[in-house]
Order: structure tokens, then sequence, then C-alpha cells
């Protein structure tokens, strides 16, 4: 059962959450994309995250997250 403050947290309006917050949201369904890409910038995008010691899925979610949250409020 989520505490007080996760269920108060999960209820705020998007601006006032955080990429962090969308990541534990208790609706973590699985799903696998599948997307053509420019492949230089993607050996690039693949080469920072090896140095910075991070997955491509691991950003792939951030950036995915971050564009939710931003753009959520287009589906109210």
């Amino acid at each position: 059962m989520a505490s007080l403050k996760e269920t108060i947290k999960e209820q705020q309006a998007p601006e006032s959450r955080t990429v962090a917050d969308a990541f534990k949201s208790k609706n973590n369904n699985k799903k696998m994309i599948s997307a053509y890409v420019n492949s230089e910038r993607y050996d690039k995008f693949k080469a920072i995250n090896e140095k910075r010691g991070i997955s491509n899925n691991s950003i792939l979610n951030l950036i995915i997250a971050d564009y939710v949250l931003k753009y959520e409020e287009i589906l109210k």
C-alpha cells in the first residue's frame, strides 16, 4: 500500500512532478519500442552513455518521461 506522501505526490499537478517521480509510478507496464534513427547520431548517443556509465535504455526512458511530463497537459 502506498504511503500518504506517495499518494499525494502522484496526485500533484504534472508541473510539480519530476522525471524521477514518473519512474516511481506504480503503473510501470513494460513496452518495447522500435525506431529508425540516424546511425551517426545514435553511435554518438551510445558512446556518450558508455562514458557516463549509464544504459541507453535508461536515457531513453528519461527522455520519454521528460517529454510526457512536459506535454501531458495536452491530453486533458
